[in-house]
């Protein structure tokens, strides 16, 4: 889920310091083990590589994903590891950049102790990876990447994620209930592209009127000269397919700048975005696979009480995938064995992994797709400042 146009709009001239600055700040490209983790790569311990934005304008999901892949490795390790070793994860910072990306995937191929992939962020970031981790039989396990296209590298590449396909017609179902009328804005990349066609699709057969639409740039700070005709279309809601912090502006815009009152669906379940948007936050409604106050799966609750312990606040959607993430290649590797053979094994055979997403239970892959097959959307509704699960 991200925005890979701000690279597209990079001229040659930024590229070019972008990659000067590449080998100064990109400092995790070497592997940096968690605090978390053993700095071991012994026959004792096998790794987990992790590709994920600890810096740049994704670090606020790199600093979710890393709580929750650090708490899943403490409770992995404390239940005895992986078939009597250790299991360890190595970070490496990429800060979502397909370039940076495709850079580091030879290091972690190379890197024996290794035995499967989490990450990217993006999807363009992790798909500019995939080939080289397909290449190598090492498993590519794209948590996050809900771009139903992702795993067409090949056979090692797999997703829990819920794909768009997916989302993007629950969207377009819950603003059926809500809406006659709608304008939508979207991100202006292969992501956001791609989920808009969902929803379009979804919402002609809904028979919702979609009365004003267009893109915008990832990097846009002014969003007034798309949203003034957006709001003049009349809409009975408007509808954002995008990310936090672009959600927050289209929200604040609407409200603040240009006196709009009605149904907005937009954002992502972050803190970030609700700093941004404040108070306009109330009342708006996203899709999401989580939600930490509403789950009622034992294991889910569990995980809720033990992140809370930890970090003192309820994890999101972000925080329960990176979660769900390491715990199931956990589960892989005691299903077959602790290497990337077994791994690949694991996840083509095993019909019960532990699922924390949803309504809970356990998943199981579609093995044309290596997507998971039976994780379903839920609905989330800001009340009071936080997000809360909602039944429509």
């Amino acid at each position: 889920m991200s925005s890979f146009k701000k690279y597209l709009r990079i001229s040659v001239a930024s590229a070019i310091a972008i990659g000067a600055t590449f080998a100064i700040s990109a400092c995790g490209l070497g592997g940096d083990s968690s605090s978390a983790s053993s700095n071991s790569s012994s026959s004792d311990t096998v790794n987990i590589g992790v590709i994920y934005p600890k810096t740049g304008q994704y670090a606020e999901y790199g600093k979710l994903f890393e709580q929750g892949f650090n708490l899943a490795i403490e409770k992995v390790n404390t239940d005895g590891g992986v078939r009597g070793k250790k299991l360890g994860l190595k970070y490496f910072d990429t800060q979502s950049d397909p370039k940076q990306d495709a850079a580091i995937a030879p290091k972690l191929v190379a890197d024996k102790s290794i035995i499967a992939v989490v990450g990217d962020y993006a999807s363009p970031a992790s798909s500019a990876a995939s080939p080289t981790f397909q290449q190598a039989g090492l498993v590519h396990y794209g948590f996050n990447n809900s771009a139903p296209t992702f795993t067409d590298t090949g056979d090692h590449v797999w997703t829990p994620q819920i794909g768009q396909d997916t989302y993007q017609k629950a969207n377009a179902d819950i603003v059926a209930k809500k809406a006659k009328k709608i304008s939508v804005v979207y991100l202006e990349n292969d992501w956001g592209k791609q989920a808009y066609e969902y929803f379009k699709a979804e919402a002609q057969k809904n028979g919702t009127q979609i009365v004003y639409e267009s893109s915008y740039l990832a990097d846009s700070t002014d969003l007034s000269p798309i949203l003034i005709p957006a709001r003049d279309a009349k809409p009975d809601a408007v509808v954002d397919i995008g990310y936090g912090p672009d959600g927050a502006l289209v929200l604040n815009t609407l409200r603040d700048k240009l006196g709009y009152t009605g149904s907005y669906f937009g954002g992502q379940e972050t803190a970030e975005f609700l700093n941004l948007a404040g108070k306009n936050a109330d009342g708006t409604i996203i899709t999401g696979s989580f939600s930490a106050t509403g789950t009622k799966d034992s294991k889910a609750k569990q995980f809720v009480k033990d992140f809370h312990a930890k970090y003192g606040n309820n994890p999101g959607n972000f925080e329960v995938t990176a979660y769900q993430a390491i715990t199931d290649l956990a589960y892989a590797a005691n299903k077959t064995e602790p290497t990337r053979a077994g791994i690949q094994k694991a996840l083509q055979t095993v019909t019960d992994f532990p699922l924390y997403q949803g309504n809970g239970g356990s998943f199981k892959f579609n093995q044309k797709t290596r997507r998971a097959d039976n994780i379903k959307p839920i609905l989330l509704i800001v009340k009071d400042g936080k997000f809360v699960q909602y039944e429509a």
